[in-house]
Order: structure tokens, then sequence, then C-alpha cells
């Protein structure tokens, strides 16, 4: 008869199978060890050599590791599937570890980003920029909380959705402040759940959907429009002197420039577009960018309108003179004088020149192009009231104009309009209205009250007809 075994023997003994994992960890290990893969081929391709400069000529920003031929590397395929895994804070020391969206001073709670969707967002919460990803996930960027109160001694901070503007949460954000003259953001777009871009004036860029930010160089040039698609940021730089929150006034120089996502390096668009004309007039003025399907448009200040591929390529012009020029900046950057959008496989440009001596009413007239702005015609007018800020464009002819009276709808390219939307109820005086407007598919949009104190976002789901304010706090 054998002796019995001891049960800690038996345990020991025992055969196990290790755990699996955190979900996500193989892709998020292979994305990390691409881009070290990359760094270092472009520090053996440069000799190991760090340059940082500024073209005499034209202004420009020079990689840090700059490579001699200077093309980017092959971008990856649109659309392509990513990894879901739980974002870590980046050892850049910005925005990591202490959210100032939604932690007080002191406080060390872990980074939040669009992938963790834990904390909550601060108290007074005064949007300025909003981005959205798909039909759902959004997220908006201002000042909030109260100063000295704030987890740095800046209050920016972002608010994320993953119900199109009904719920919110914090993200956390750049330390940095709000526009002043070449310091600050106020503006912001995600490509993705990733990769994003806080920017006018300065430039921040995150890759783990907010967790972490990271201030990109400009070398004295300011940010004045960003725009993403596929797999690549868009981005207006230019020369400004513009002071405190008007970052954006006195500009000349404008420069189109590209930057793949998870990438730190910035080049300009060769072609044209890497030293863009200046205004007739002599004057500063501003630029407009516009993204759709698999091209570029952009409006200069001369008025000249450029076209090109998403990939990094060359853009080329498509018109010598488009019916109006941009005009000067209004706040962010943006033009005054021609507001350009893109939809249902046209341009639409929205002219606006008279303007009221009460400054309450203004001519607008909204052209239309086929064929990629080369050549236009006339759509109609849009109405007197109110001083436009923005436009947004759909499939099926749709049309949304923002003004300072309120958003308005055409339903047939910009041929006849209704109002949709009066001014918010509650905004200050002398900031009525909105102050953006933005269509991310043929039902859904978003706007902006020019009074950003308000707090609110507004939604639309039936195509513009009818919105809804949401609160971001």
């Amino acid at each position: 008869m054998s002796e019995p075994r001891d049960r800690i023997d038996d345990w020991l003994n025992r055969e196990t199978e290790p755990l699996p994992p955190p979900a996500g960890t193989f892709e998020r290990i292979s994305r990390r060890a691409r881009r070290r893969k990359a760094r270092r081929a472009a520090l053996s391709a440069a000799g190991v050599a760090v340059v940082i400069g500024v073209a005499a000529a034209v202004p420009g920003i020079v990689s840090a590791v700059h490579g001699g031929a200077g093309q980017p590397a092959a971008p990856e395929a649109a659309n392509s599937p990513r990894a879901t895994a739980q974002p870590t804070a980046r050892g850049q020391g910005t925005g990591g570890v202490s959210s100032q969206s939604s932690s007080p001073v002191g406080s060390e709670s872990p980074p939040a980003s669009l992938l963790n969707q834990s904390d909550p967002v601060p108290a007074n919460f005064q949007p300025t920029s909003v981005t959205f990803i798909g039909l759902n996930t959004g997220a908006v960027i201002g000042q909030a909380g109260t100063t000295g109160h704030c987890a740095s001694p800046f209050c920016t901070s972002l608010a994320g959705t993953t119900d199109y503007g009904q719920k919110w949460f914090g993200v956390s954000a750049p330390r940095t402040g709000a526009p002043e003259g070449s310091s600050g953001v106020g503006q912001l777009r995600f490509l993705d759940t990733h990769d994003g871009w806080a920017f006018g004036p300065q430039l921040w860029v995150t890759d783990d959907g907010g967790a972490g930010w990271k201030q990109e160089p400009t070398h004295g040039m300011r940010v004045t429009d960003l725009e993403t698609a596929g797999n690549r940021a868009f981005a207006l730089f230019a020369s400004c002197t513009g002071s405190g929150p008007e970052f954006g006034a006195h500009c000349s120089g404008f420069s189109l420039y590209t930057s793949e996502a998870g990438s730190d390096q910035w080049r300009r668009v060769p072609g044209p577009t890497a030293n863009l004309p200046q205004a007739a007039t002599g004057q500063p003025g501003s630029a407009s960018l516009v993204l759709a399907g698999s091209h570029g448009y952009l409006l200069a200040p001369s008025g000249e309108v450029f076209s090109g591929p998403l990939t990094g390529a060359a853009w080329t012009i498509a018109d010598v003179q488009a019916p109006c020029a941009p005009g000067p900046p209004g706040p962010g950057g943006q033009p005054t004088g021609a507001l350009l959008a893109a939809g249902s496989g046209q341009l639409i440009l929205v002219c606006s020149s008279t303007t009221s001596a009460a400054g309450d009413t203004q001519t607008k007239i909204v052209m239309q192009s086929s064929n990629g702005g080369t050549t236009w015609s006339t759509a109609g007018d849009a109405p007197l009231a109110g001083i436009a800020t923005s436009v947004a464009a759909a499939q099926g002819n749709l049309v949304v104009l923002a003004t300072d009276s309120g958003l308005y709808l055409s339903g047939n390219g910009g041929t006849s309009w209704r109002l949709a939307e009066k001014g918010p109820a509650g905004a200050t005086a002398g900031m009525r209205g909105f102050s953006y407007v933005g269509m991310t598919s043929n039902a859904n949009g978003v706007a902006l009250p020019a009074d950003a104190s308000l707090g609110e976002v507004f939604i639309t789901t039936d195509g513009g007809s009818s919105w809804r304010p949401y609160s971001v706090s």
C-alpha cells in the first residue's frame, strides 16, 4: 500500500495554464515597436545629426531629425484597424498624471482619455472648438474651472463624448493657456480615438486619445487652421503678429504642412502651397482649408484655389481667382470674407461683402463648384440677417450657415433658405448666434454658440431641421 501524498506537493505538481495578457497588449507593443524602428531608421539616415531650422525665403519647419531626401514614409492604408488598448501617459510631462480637465491642484489622478471615460467634466466649461470621429465619439476644448484652482497654472480643458454630445466626460488637456498672441490653444481636431491635435496658435499632439500631450515646434509660426482625414493631418502655418486672443491677425507667409498620424514630423506639402500668394491688396489676410473624400481644398489669401491628394503629394492650382477672397481673419483665425465647405461632390463658397452700419445684416452670395473649384456658378443669396461665421455642407445639397443671429438651412445647395435655430437663449448681448457649425453625416451636425460661457453644444440628428442644446458640464 502506497503512502498518502502531501496535498501541497500535489497542488504544486499540478499542470497549469498561464493567464493571457490583457486585450490589446500585442497590438500596443507592435505599434510602439514600429515607431521606435522608424525613429532609429531616421536617425541612421541623418547620420545621427540633429538639425532644426527655418527656411530663409519661405517660413518652414525642419524635422528635428532631418533626412536627406525629405520624403515622407509610406502611409498606412486609410481606415486601417487600430488597437483599442487603454492608453498610458507618455513621458513628456505634458498632460499626463494630473488632468487639468478634471482634477484640482495637487491631485495625482491617472490620465483621462477618449478611451478611459471615468473622469467628470469640470464646472464652468466654455467650449471653443468641437471635433467628431465617426458617428458618436467626439471632444471639445475650452477653458474650465476657476483660475488658480485648476490642475496646473492653466485651465485649458477637454471633454469627450461617446453618444454624440448627450453626455460628456473629462479628458486630459495640453498644459497651455487660451490663445494669447503666440501662445495657447483654442481649437481641436481628432483623426481617430488615438491621434489628435490641439492648435491655434501653438500646436500640441496626442497619440493616446488625450492621455498625454506633447508640444510640437513651429519655429515662430502660428497654426491658423488644421484638418484631418485618412491617416494624416494638414495644417496652415503663418507668420503672424496679432496679439491677445486675435492670434490670427496680421498674418503673412502662409504655408501648407502635413504630418502622418503617429509621427512628430511636419513638412511642407510640395508645390505652390508651400508659399501661398498673398492678398492682392498687399494687406495681411487669412486662408481656409477643407478636406473631403480623397482630396483637400485650400483658399489662399489671394483668392486662388488649390487642390490635391491626401497622401502628402503636391497640390496644384484649381482656379487662379475664386469669386471672392478670404479677407481679414475673424476669431480663431478663420476668414470673414469667404467661407468654404465641401459636400455632395461639390464645393460651397459663401461670399460676404457689404455689412450694414448697425452690423446686424450682411450681403451673402452662395457659389457652387462641381469640378473642384475650377469654375463656379451662383446658387443664390443667403439671408441678409446676421454676420456669417461658418458654413457646412453634406450630401443631398444640404448646406447649413452659422451667423451671429442663428443657424440657417438650405436643402437645395444655397438657392433658398430658412431659419432653423435662433441664437441661444441667455447669450450675452453682442455675442448672440453661433461661431461654428459642422455636419458629420447627412443627419448629424454640431454647432457652437458664440457665447462660450453658456457651456453648450447644439446637436442636430435630422439634417439641420431642428437643434437641441446639451450642456458640456
